[in-house]
């Protein structure tokens, strides 16, 4: 058996690689021919720039990915460029724990959407920060390992942004009154300071679902 590097931490790399398009970005980077930039990784998983960097943070932080800096054009500062570091095969898996907890925690919750949706407030407070409303939605979400995107609303008045690869998909279409309870908490407790209001929209696709957002 392959052994993982000594300065791999094993927890970090697990935390890493629970969040779906973390994992999209590995697979992108160990398919690549040679050292990839952020718009390169943007432009074949669909992420924005800001969402890629996020993850990559976290990945370099667990040893998955190095940077390497290139010069670019002019005088500019130089352009860091990625690849992965080798394999190692405790990757597979390796979000089973956390989609075990979460399933724990779902069984757990008796009191229906509305406490589902109460212990979603105070998570969302805690990721809440102070920039304007949808970037607020992008921070979190990224973090909660979606992999967001904006979407067309419903009206002009409306802000949409689509929310593809929920990390408990499964157990979401199985329990959507804790899940999609707990994530529209969560949507509200970050928008709760903004004057803007949320609507969580639920699988208006296989793997898609939508926050639209509505100014005061």
């Amino acid at each position: 058996m392959t052994e993982m590097p000594r300065d791999v931490d094993v927890q970090l790399v697990h935390h890493a690689l629970a969040v779906p398009s973390r994992r999209r970005l590995m697979s992108v980077l160990r398919e690549a021919d040679g050292l990839l930039g952020v718009d390169d990784m943007a432009a074949a998983t669909g992420l924005s720039v800001a969402t890629v960097r996020h993850h990559l943070t976290a990945l370099a932080g667990a040893g998955l990915v190095t940077a390497t800096a290139s010069a670019g054009p002019g005088r500019g500062r130089p352009r860091l460029r990625y690849a992965a570091t080798r394999p190692d095969p405790r990757e597979e898996g390796a979000d089973t724990p956390f989609r075990e907890l979460a399933q724990a925690l779902a069984e757990a919750v008796g009191g229906g959407p509305g406490a589902s949706r109460e212990a979603g407030l105070g998570w969302g407070r805690r990721l809440a920060g102070s920039g304007p409303a949808a970037e607020r939605v992008f921070a979190a979400a990224a973090r909660m390992g979606f992999a967001p995107r904006d979407g067309a609303g419903p009206d002009p008045g409306t802000r949409r942004v689509l929310l593809d690869g929920c990390p408990y998909r499964e157990l979401a279409r199985s329990r959507p009154e804790v899940v999609c309870a707990v994530h529209q908490g969560v949507l509200d407790g970050l928008l709760e300071s903004s004057g803007t209001t949320v609507r969580l929209l639920p699988f208006i696709g296989p793997d898609l679902c939508a926050a639209d957002l509505h100014p005061a």
